[in-house]
């Protein structure tokens, strides 16, 4: 019984420091989308803009699925 109780405690470690680390990451994700958002405004190179947009466009989509799993380990973690 002790084993399994250390198994699962150490699986909800995993989870957590998962989960923190990926709350870490998307908020580094964020300001770096910010930063090139700001950047975008002030560029005025055709070309330059478009390669900054595509570089947002990716950064957004990372996000998106870093919420998407934090949503999930966040419900696991409550469970």
């Amino acid at each position: 019984l002790d084993e399994l109780r250390n198994y699962l405690d150490s699986e909800r470690r995993d989870q957590l420091a998962k989960y923190d680390s990926i709350k870490c990451v998307l908020k580094k994700l964020k300001k770096k989308e910010n930063a090139l958002k700001d950047e975008l405004m002030n560029e005025l190179d055709d070309e330059a803009s478009k390669q900054l947009q595509q570089e947002i466009d990716v950064i957004f989509a990372q996000r998106k699925k870093g919420v998407e799993l934090k949503k999930t380990l966040k419900k696991a973690k409550e469970s």
